[in-house]
This record gives structure tokens, sequence and C-alpha cells, in this order.
């Protein structure tokens, strides 16, 4: 994470910097999870946590009853 920190830095554009904001979010908000599986790759545990949360942010999640409800926006 500290190796993405400077990456994160150097981002030119406030618009950049904050989707980056949003991955390195991602990547935390289920480091739980990740670290309750114990995957010996560290790297695929943060890549799927970053890959979920984008994928629970953008897609339209259907109701029980088969309507499209609006994706989460934080």
């Amino acid at each position: 994470m500290k190796r993405w920190e400077a990456f994160g830095r150097l981002l030119t554009s406030p618009e950049e910097r904050a989707a980056f904001e949003q991955l390195v979010t991602g990547a935390r908000r289920y480091a739980a999870q990740a670290t309750y599986v114990g995957s010996p790759d560290l790297l695929e545990s943060i890549l799927l946590s970053v890959l979920l949360d984008l994928s629970r942010r953008m897609a339209p999640v259907p109701d029980p009853d088969g309507s499209p409800v609006a994706p989460l926006r934080e």
C-alpha cells in the first residue's frame, strides 16, 4: 500500500487522485475478509477486494422480484 500511495501522489489531476482514493478505499474495505481466507498471494486478495468494491458500486443489483435497483454510490 505504501508503493501505491507514492503512485497516487504522482497523479496530476484531482479526478485521477479521487479515483485512486476510491480504489485504495475498496482495497481496505474488504481487508478483513481477505485476511480471513488466508491466501498466500496478498496481491490476489487486494485485487479481488478492489474488483468487488467496483462491482458493488457500479452494477445495478436486481431486487428479489427481478426489478433493477440503482447502483450504490458513495
